[in-house]
C-alpha cells in the first residue's frame, strides 16, 4: 500500500494550500497516488509524444489587439494584497 510520510504531507499542504489534517484527507491523497501509479505499467513503446490532446483538430488563433493597455499598476491598486507587482491570493485551507 502507498504510504505518504508525514513530512511530505506537510510539504504538500504548504504547496497545494490543502488541508490533510485528518486521516480521510491523507487516505484520499494515497488513493490518488495509487491511481496515478498505474500509469507506470502502461506500455508506451512506439507512441509518439503529443504536443496537445487536440492534435487531430485545427485550432484557430485570433489576432490579439490590445484596446486598453498599460494599466497594470491601476489594477494592482484594486487588490487588497500584492507583492512585487503580483496579486497575492489568500491562503486557502480546504479539507479533502
Amino acid at each position: 500500500p502507498t504510504k505518504v510520510p508525514p513530512d511530505l504531507v506537510d510539504k504538500l499542504e504548504r504547496l497545494a494550500l490543502l488541508d490533510f489534517r485528518n486521516q480521510d484527507g491523507v487516505d484520499c491523497l494515497e488513493k490518488a497516488i495509487r491511481f496515478a501509479d498505474q500509469l507506470h505499467v502502461v506500455n508506451t513503446n512506439g507512441v509518439e509524444p503529443m504536443d496537445s490532446v487536440l492534435e487531430d483538430r485545427a485550432l484557430f488563433l485570433r489576432e490579439d489587439h490590445v484596446e486598453e493597455g498599460d494599466c497594470a499598476e491601476a489594477l494592482l491598486r484594486l487588490s487588497k494584497n500584492t507583492l512585487e507587482g503580483y496579486f497575492v491570493a489568500p491562503p486557502g485551507k480546504k479539507n479533502l
